[in-house]
């Protein structure tokens, strides 16, 4: 035990590895301490904590693991917990279904803290080197990410609830003592509303149904104060546009380039074919002159 006090770990694995070897009580005990080495040699892997819940559960003592005293069933339930914090956490897919799976499993998780752990202190996370929280400050981490995630799928269909949902999130950051500025700006971006400049038609949503392009508005189109909607800033510097007039301008343009482009490369492999022309005559009429 004195090498995992030092965090001599990958020594002391060898070590317990002889142990296993020889048989026996300790045998059993060996095990549960080469599945916390490797927990703690490879802490982002929901894999073994799996394992070490497993090693756990199976355990009906308390012993030490260094200086740290261990409740194997109560260790046990925080890897199941971890294990699949972090699974829901490599979840792919951004469609609205996947991101709203992935939060509501967050969501999931985040309650099983609450209701499992509470206010006493993970041990898992203290002895394996990874952000010590108590089973509620956990949960609010996880509620966080669970919203966050629930909005960023919402926002496309509903703005404005992803903008509730993202409330909830920005709650659960200052009670964690977090300033959630982000999940601020994002809540004032969701919520606000506008008429496109173009088609007239009011969104809601900056940055994801409608955004502001750069323009220069002179005095006489500023008089919007009939308006309940704006179709600009106020500093008057651009104009917000709905995402369909958004994309088609920007789609036409790109076409336009496109085609600029292309007629400039064969105008310029035409006059690299005059050239070459040229330079085969030149070439010619030199050797004829010899």
């Amino acid at each position: 035990m004195d090498l995992v006090k030092r965090k001599e770990y990958a020594k002391a694995r060898k070590n317990f590895e002889k142990t296993i070897e020889k048989g026996g009580r300790e045998a059993t005990l060996a095990g549960i301490y080469i599945d916390i080495i490797d927990a703690c040699l490879d802490n982002n892997n929901p894999a073994r904590y799996a394992k070490l819940a497993s090693s756990l559960e199976r355990e009906t003592g308390g012993f030490e693991f260094g200086l740290t005293e261990i409740d194997p069933q109560k260790l046990a339930k925080e890897c199941r917990l971890l294990a699949e914090r972090i699974d829901i956490s490599r979840m792919q897919g951004s469609t609205p279904a996947a991101l709203e799976e992935k939060g509501n499993r967050f969501l999931d998780v985040a309650r099983k803290y609450q209701s499992q752990i509470g206010n006493d202190s993970l041990k898992i996370s203290e002895i394996v080197g990874i952000q010590v929280n108590t089973g509620i400050k956990e949960a609010l981490h996880i509620q966080a990410w669970g919203y966050e995630s629930i909005a960023s799928g919402t926002v496309l269909t509903d703005p404005k609830r992803a903008a509730e949902l993202l409330q909830n999130a920005y709650a659960c950051r200052k009670q964690l003592g977090q300033d959630g500025q982000r999940d601020l700006d994002l809540i004032k971006a969701y919520s606000k509303s506008v008429k496109c400049w173009i088609c007239g038609r009011p969104s809601t949503g900056e940055g994801v149904h409608f955004l502001a392009m750069p323009s220069d508005i002179s005095p006489f189109m500023r008089s919007s104060g009939d308006d309940l909607l704006k179709s600009a800033p106020g500093d008057y510097n651009s104009v917000y546009v709905c995402r369909p007039c958004y994309t088609s301008i920007s789609r036409r343009s790109d076409e336009i380039a496109r085609e600029y482009h292309e007629r400039a490369m064969q105008e310029m492999m035409a006059m690299e074919a005059r050239l070459r022309a040229e330079i085969r005559s030149i070439g010619a009429y030199s050797a004829m002159r010899r």
